[in-house]
């Protein structure tokens, strides 16, 4: 028969499975997530209240974006109006 001193480690091995170690964790699974969060947050009031946006309407950026495509030398175009295409199957009426 084994001995008691070579019935030890491997019970207590099974026996450490059933211990629990998560609640330390669990009362910190998230910290870092929402630490780093509140570091990149540059105003958390924001959304209390509102206040105008800052920068350029609509037309002017376009304005904007034009002349920046010029001075490189592209304009931004227009986009081409859709060409017409007739398809011709065998087999009906026009295709032979």
């Amino acid at each position: 028969m084994k001995s008691p001193a070579m019935l030890l480690p491997p019970l207590l091995a099974i026996l450490a499975g059933c211990a629990q170690t998560t609640p330390g964790w669990d009362e910190r699974f998230g910290d870092s997530v929402r630490q780093a969060r509140a570091q990149q947050t540059i105003d958390p009031a924001a959304g209390q209240r509102a206040a105008a946006l800052a920068g350029l309407d609509g037309k002017a950026s376009v304005g904007v974006m034009r002349a920046l495509g010029i001075s490189y030398g592209y304009s931004l175009r227009e986009p081409a109006p859709p060409a017409l295409v007739i398809t011709l199957v065998p087999g009906t009426p026009g295709g032979q």
